[in-house]
């Protein structure tokens, strides 16, 4: 437990929970104003935290930035941190001694707006951590954007920290460009060896791609792809459990990014790198290598840049009509500007960086104004009592073309497309966020449209495994039972055997023209749904694209429940719903 405040101790510690960089992105932004404001700042991914010096208080001033994912769950990089925090063995007075404030990323459409910075702000509070402002919520259906709260939500933050920690000295203008988090220093003479090779993640084991098939038909427009991964021994996970990649970048990609940052000529010397003060580097980073490491496995050099990628261009701009451009997209104001540029024809900072050829990154900020390439999380779709040392997954190629009809591939499943069997890769396996009952005669109700069928390829292995006579009802969907319907040969064998009940919904494939959604099907059948949830207390799964599936889905569930349950009326049903969701009876694993 920490004492009282320093007034001259301006350490400020900022973490994120980030799922597409947003998060992190703005964590970034308020640390470079509390640079300005002389705090000794620094910046983590919640995850990456030292437990035992957050629980000292060992920096009792913590910023903490998070968005909401899915159905109101917390990013992949804060998941760990969040379930420490949940312990119920941690005592009520563990963070007396620390100051705190939060501010959440979310879209007030979403019912569970900002859900995990709200449930972050009050359990912090619940374990005696003083907050310093309120909460704030930024919404993305404000006018202004996320800016519209957290402008004056910084106002007011830095407002009760200057109080408490008078400046030292006045502030540093805006027209100064932040310092730089490492120091790059080229050197010739330096041996690469054995650095200048695919780097080793820690908590990774070591696989083998062994298969890698299409599962959609030659001329579908979408790519999916199952892929198996030989394990170096054997592996213990559990149905739900999700396979996390850290994908590269490839070599055509990376010398085109070389060549717009101007960095081809000492793309392959040497360097070595020195963290600066209160900057942690991952650990897996040679402290010597070159920059055409760094921009293949290090850096997100395909990504849409954000607001601090041109916030920090600006700085270095010798061109004025540039610098008045990229100052407008620094800017609350041009944030509309910022979206048509970047997000509608998904711009990579390859091309932002062509767009700019007056403001080279210089290589001493390189860290600070690219982000690092993101883990990916996919879910496993094999059961480890099945397969112990191979790890299936169910992978969507992300491929279009954009406004400006230029062909985009994800950076991960781009990756994973181009991978050949044989190939050599690092994988962790992370925790889900659903599990299967522990009763196997508990009946199932799967809704797994697309690739949201992976996880229920596993639970379904695996109950037959334990049972062979267990309950599983699945509600597939894809657009046409020619093209996309994964796993065919696979789903009708169980059903042969009795193991599974199948209802598809094929989007496109009806001959008048009307499409049919899984919800569509729940409702056809929402006798036989009633009937297992009411007398046999089935649990129910959703897996899937997050966008309008999940609520559509639920719906269908209400709907059900109000038209087959003995007069219950609409809001009772909602609360039938909202009672299993808390006694894990209806869970939800979902993604954009």
């Amino acid at each position: 437990m920490a004492g009282a405040l320093d007034r001259d101790d301006r350490k400020l510690l900022i973490l994120y929970g980030s799922q597409t960089g947003y998060a992190e992105d703005t964590a970034r932004r308020i640390a470079r104003q509390a640079w300005r404001r002389h705090f000794a700042v620094q910046v983590q991914a919640m995850d990456r935290t030292d437990r035992t010096a957050f629980f000292a208080c060992d920096r009792p001033l913590v910023v903490f930035v998070c968005s909401t994912t899915g159905q109101g769950d917390e990013p992949d990089n804060m998941k760990k941190f969040w379930r420490v925090l949940l312990r119920k063995t941690i005592p009520h007075d563990a963070l007396v001694g620390m100051r705190y404030a939060v501010f959440g990323l979310g879209d007030s459409s979403y019912q569970r707006f900002n859900f995990a910075a709200k449930r972050l702000h009050r359990r912090l509070a619940q374990l005696g951590a003083t907050p310093v402002v309120e909460r704030g919520d930024g919404d993305d259906q404000h006018y202004l954007g996320l800016d519209g709260a957290l402008d004056p939500w910084l106002r007011d933050l830095w407002e009760a920290l200057l109080h408490d920690f008078p400046l030292p000295r006045p502030i540093v203008p805006e027209s100064v460009a932040p310092a730089a988090s490492v120091d790059f220093s080229f050197d010739s003479s330096a041996s690469l060896d054995p650095v200048d090779r695919p780097p080793v993640f820690p908590g990774t084991v070591a696989a083998t791609l062994t298969q890698s098939e299409r599962i959609t038909a030659p001329d579908h427009f979408q790519a999916v792809r199952h892929l198996r991964f030989q394990i170096d021994g054997t592996l213990k996970w559990n149905p739900g459990d999700c396979a996390v990649l850290r994908p590269s970048n490839m070599a055509p990609d990376v010398d085109a990014f070389l060549a717009a940052a101007h960095w081809t000529d000492t793309a392959d010397t040497p360097l070595h790198i020195t963290p600066l003060s209160n900057t942690v580097l991952a650990s897996w980073v040679p402290r010597t290598t070159t920059l055409r490491w760094l921009c293949t496995y290090y850096f997100d050099i395909g990504g849409i840049p954000k607001r601090s990628f041109f916030e920090m261009l600006f700085y270095f701009s010798q061109n004025p009509d540039e610098r008045d451009r990229l100052h407008e997209f620094s800017s609350t104001a041009g944030q509309d500007d910022l979206h048509a540029y970047c997000m509608r024809p998904r711009r990579t900072v390859a091309e932002a960086l062509a767009d700019f050829p007056g403001s080279p990154i210089p290589v001493a900020y390189a860290f600070d104004v690219l982000p690092a390439i993101a883990e990916r999380s996919f879910s496993i779709s094999s059961d480890s009592l099945h397969t112990p040392a191979a790890v299936d997954l169910t992978v969507a190629v992300v491929e279009y073309k954009t406004m400006m009809h230029v062909m985009r591939r994800g950076v991960c499943t781009k990756w994973l497309a181009h991978m050949s069997t044989g190939t050599r890769v690092q994988l962790r396996i992370a925790r889900g966020l659903m599990r299967l009952p522990p009763d196997s005669d508990t009946p199932l109700i799967m809704v797994g449209p697309g690739t949201g069928i992976a996880a229920f390829m596993a639970f379904i292995q695996h109950r037959r495994h334990v049972d062979p006579q267990s309950a599983n009802y699945l509600f597939f969907g894809c657009r046409s039972e020619h093209k996309d319907f994964y796993y065919r040969t696979q789903l009708e064998q169980w059903c042969s055997e009795g193991c599974l009940h199948l209802f598809c919904a094929f989007s496109r494939d009806s001959a008048d023209g009307s499409k049919v959604y899984v919800q569509d099907r729940i409702r056809d059948n929402g006798s036989l749904v009633w009937s297992l949830l009411s007398e046999q207390q089935a649990s129910v799964y959703v897996s899937g694209n997050a966008n309008r599936m999940p609520q559509d889905v639920r719906a269908a569930f209400v709907d059900v429940v109000t038209r087959h349950g003995d007069g219950l009326s609409a809001d009772d049903a909602g609360e039938y719903i909202r009672a299993m969701e808390k006694s894990g009876r209806y869970q939800e694993e979902c993604w954009y």
